[in-house]
């Protein structure tokens, strides 16, 4: 399934059979996945997730040479925590824990 929000600012493109990229994050995407999270940012370097209608809220990774960067949305709130972390393993620990929390 495919469809754009017109409205969102730089129309937010969502592809649901979108296959995963960077393979490091697998276990990461199906869980969001699981939870009807869109993939909107699918590149080697830079993954983000999004819900349908939750356009501002987004799960997002940033992966450099030396760090993996995470940016989470915090609930009830139009801010974003950020943090970083040296592996794919412990940033993908990291973001399910979180995710978790966020649903709740």
């Amino acid at each position: 399934m495919n469809y754009t929000h017109n409205y969102a600012p730089n129309s937010i493109q969502y592809d649901t059979n979108k296959k995963l990229k960077n393979k490091g994050f697998l276990i990461i995407d199906s869980i969001f996945k699981e939870n009807k999270w869109d993939l909107i940012h699918n590149e080697m370097n830079h993954i983000s997730y999004s819900k349908f209608g939750y356009e501002t809220t987004c799960f997002d990774i940033k992966i450099f040479t030396n760090k993996i960067v995470v940016s989470i949305p915090i609930k009830h709130s139009i801010y974003q925590y950020v943090t970083s972390f040296k592996n794919c393993y412990d940033a993908s620990e990291y973001l399910e824990q979180r995710f978790r929390d966020y649903i709740l």
